[in-house]
């Protein structure tokens, strides 16, 4: 038979509560969870645009209506996007620290040096709650035989073809270490452009402003037309002068300092991550037990790969997608040839979605939380001149209970999810309802359902005894064989395809276990 790539889940029912992260509340963080040994970046894109999210091979769900703090899937226009004067501040300040001109003591201290960092730590005690169950049945995930109605439906559709010239309008520089040409330094991720600061002096300023209003006076004109005449002026020349995230990263000046960008895949583990995988976890451990307060106990190689290196999104390198494919990687930060930071990312059809971002607590002063955002904007940008389809930059989860993770809205333009009809919703109004609710519909449209919801459990697939089948013939089987599917299945897997969505319940494959006993 043909071989193709299958999304296989496990999904657990149970819901109760677990510590909350965010507001420190024992029972009160409610989640809907399952655990993926294997999806396609398809349908992992479907279930991030219904709300789910992975961490490690652990994806879950807030219940909204119950948990104590709603986590609001949030997504950037990043084609779009709009640096403001406190993000163009920490790309300055990056220079400033490159070119050795930034004292340990000038950071300065506020909202923007927040992490994007939405799965705290409470999330790795349910992974592992789970991980023995999952081992368990790893071996039985393998599909031996598909239903022949089913063979089209599993097989993954095709990235649309694009031309040469597109391919080749913007390539981005991976894993470049040598210096760039003239020609290339512009898309290159190692610009070496200086910053001319040519900022005029108050004085010749007033001078200029000054010869500028007496010519209008001789002119005739009146104070209120001269005051209005030059307003219009200084809003022209504020707009002329706006410059565009890519020039800012131009100016992002590594002569004494050199900062280079590798982006190493890490499902499968490439040759480029193993090289570096403990720098990584080196990094990682100094960043949990400085900056969270984990215990070197817990902070362990092996809990960080499986939370942060390990990942059920499969590879997908097809014709005319991005140069390296679409899959899990990580981005990692290197100074001067030591890694200071590494960005946990998943590369799919729609957007770069962030995962994680940890780096070394000694660089705590370049606020590398939010450059790493403006970075993974920057990042989907140039991915987007080569692939029309990615244009998003999503940022996990935006939560309003939570002051400190209130900064992603900061990044414009931005639309939540809306928890109940799943359309995106622009975010300055949305923000106004969760100031007065902390859990709203957010969708204005009181008539709007979420069709991809309407269950018909017929259709979901299942993955029973290594046959991928649809529901129906898995009942069907389990009856002849004398073992009626209860009420309390039947509700489970109806709960399972409400929650995923129709369209990826009849895409991925539910497992079910061969004996009650494995439950």
């Amino acid at each position: 038979m043909a071989r193709y790539s299958h999304s296989i889940v496990e999904y657990y029912p149970e819901n109760e509560g677990h510590k909350c992260g965010y507001c420190k509340g024992l029972d009160t963080n409610f989640n809907h969870g399952m655990w993926a040994h294997s999806l396609t970046v398809q349908d992992y894109q479907s279930l991030i645009d219904r709300g789910w999210r992975r961490s490690g091979c652990y994806c879950y769900k807030p219940t909204m209506d119950q948990t104590c703090c709603p986590l609001y899937t949030i997504r950037c226009e990043a084609l779009d996007y709009r640096i403001s004067k406190s993000q163009k501040k920490i790309l300055k300040r990056m220079t400033k620290f490159l070119k050795n001109e930034l004292l340990n003591n000038s950071a300065e201290k506020g909202e923007d040096q927040q992490d994007n960092i939405d799965i705290n730590n409470e999330e790795l005690l349910t992974y592992e709650k789970h991980l023995a169950k999952a081992e368990k049945h790893a071996s039985e995930m393998n599909v031996m035989s598909v239903d022949d109605e089913l063979s089209e439906r599993l097989s993954v559709s095709p990235v649309e073809a694009k031309s040469q010239a597109s391919k080749n309008l913007a390539s981005v520089s991976w894993n470049n270490r040598k210096q760039p040409t003239n020609s290339e330094s512009k898309n290159s991720l190692h610009v070496r452009n200086e910053i001319i600061n040519a900022v005029p002096r108050k004085k010749a300023k007033l001078l200029r402003l000054e010869r500028k209003q007496n010519k209008l006076l001789a002119q005739g004109k009146s104070q209120s037309e001269i005051e209005s005449i030059i307003r219009e002026k200084k809003q022209q020349k504020q707009q002329n002068n706006v410059k565009t995230l890519e020039e800012l990263f131009d100016e992002v000046y590594n002569g004494l300092k050199r900062l280079e960008l590798r982006l190493v895949r890490t499902a499968p583990m490439s040759s480029e991550y193993l090289k570096t995988s403990k720098e990584s976890y080196e990094v990682y451990k100094k960043y949990q037990t400085t900056i969270h307060g984990m215990s070197v106990e817990r902070a362990t190689e092996q809990q960080y790969t499986r939370f942060l290196v390990k990942s059920p999104v499969q590879q997908w390198i097809p014709d005319g997608g991005p140069p390296q494919g679409y899959g899990s990687f990580h981005e990692q930060y290197w100074l001067d040839n030591e890694l200071i930071a590494v960005g946990v990312i998943d590369i799919l059809p729609s957007c770069v979605s962030s995962v994680y971002f940890f780096y070394d607590p000694a660089y705590n002063q370049l606020s590398l939380g939010t450059f790493s955002s403006l970075r993974e904007v920057y990042l989907t940008r140039q991915l987007n001149k080569i692939v029309s389809d990615l244009k998003y930059y999503y940022m996990g989860f935006y939560i309003h209970t939570c002051p400190k993770m209130r900064y992603k809205a900061r990044m414009q333009p931005s639309k939540l999810l809306c928890p109940e009809t799943y359309v995106w919703c622009d975010i300055e109004p949305c923000l106004i309802k969760l100031d007065k609710e902390k859990y709203s519909r957010l969708n204005e449209d009181i008539d709007a359902i979420d069709e991809n919801g309407v269950v018909d459990i017929r259709e979901a697939l299942i993955l029973y005894q290594h046959i991928a089948m649809p529901y129906k013939k898995y009942k069907a089987q389990r009856t002849s064989a004398r073992c009626r599917i209860t009420q309390q299945e039947k509700r489970e897997v109806e709960e399972y395809a409400s929650l995923v969505g129709m369209p990826c319940a009849r895409k991925m494959l539910l497992y079910r276990y061969s004996s009650f006993s494995d439950t």
